[in-house]
């Protein structure tokens, strides 16, 4: 067995449809995988219905945004029922807070004599969340900077222009959307956050007191090294163990789908709950 519990469509930031995405789970040999769009469960039907010609097993995903000791933080809720309500409430909660933010940020664009509204709706599906990484391919897209990394560094983060800050929910809050829903949650790329080892164990022991029982081990880029570190942590801990590529596009070779390194036998694999 091959999963990939973190992946992305065009739904949220992702370049591909479900329905591609299956394609290249096949192709990449991944027989389980999880749709985890940020804070959207959208892409869903879609990819459980391009599954059904295939051999690879859905896993019912999301990225949930939060804050923990006012830090941004990413929490998947895996296995989760799409259907449930208080899931789908604190969903539609985060919604509307992107689109609020997406609006502002249009209007402080247009300050600056920059319209990317046509530019940003162009690149996602009806009724989808633009992001910043929209907002970033529609400034090249004009011929504004040259790549999406100047335009993060030259509008979109704190302190820049383009910038707009969010006020994200509680994680004991988004545990208990995904807890309501049946899901199991976890701590996405725990390494993204650049926390040093004893923040990390202090956010470990937070979750685990708000119901967040499982932690990413192996990602697209994390290295034999990392992984023995954070399977150390799992295994102090009590966490449940999962893995994810973060695929976001094709033209991200260390985020590839189906590249995570597999979890060592000494670990409780997430899937042991589902």
């Amino acid at each position: 067995m091959k999963f990939d519990l973190h992946c992305h469509s065009h739904f949220s930031d992702g370049a591909l449809t479900p329905t591609e995405l299956i394609a290249l789970a096949v192709e990449r040999g991944v027989t389980h995988l999880a749709l985890t769009d940020h804070d959207t469960l959208a892409g869903l039907p879609e990819l459980r219905a391009a599954s059904e010609q295939s051999a690879v097993q859905i896993i019912n995903g999301v990225e949930l945004s939060c804050e923990w000791r006012h830090q941004l933080l990413h929490v998947l809720g895996l296995n989760v029922d799409p259907d449930n309500d208080l899931l789908r409430a604190g969903i539609r909660r985060n919604t509307e807070q992107r689109f609020a933010r997406a609006e502002a940020m249009y209007r402080e664009f247009e300050r600056q004599d920059i319209n990317l509204r046509a530019e940003v709706a162009a690149q996602l599906p009806p009724d989808s969340v633009p992001t910043r990484p929209h907002f970033a391919q529609a400034l090249v897209n004009l011929g504004v900077v040259k790549n999406k990394n100047k335009a993060f560094k030259k509008f979109l983060v704190r302190g820049k222009p383009g910038f707009v800050p969010m006020v994200w929910p509680d994680i004991a809050e988004v545990s208990e959307w995904i807890q309501a829903a049946g899901g199991v949650a976890v701590l996405a790329h725990p390494l993204r956050y650049k926390f040093t080892r004893s923040k990390l164990v202090r956010l470990i022991k937070d979750m685990l007191a708000v119901g967040i029982e499982g932690m990413e081990v192996s990602t697209g880029n994390t290295d034999t090294q990392q992984c023995e570190m954070l399977a150390i942590l799992a295994q102090r801990h009590g966490l449940l163990a999962s893995m994810g590529s973060d695929f976001h596009t094709p033209n991200q070779p260390w985020a590839a789908l189906g590249t995570a390194a597999p979890l060592a036998q000494s670990l409780t694999p997430v899937w042991s709950r589902f």
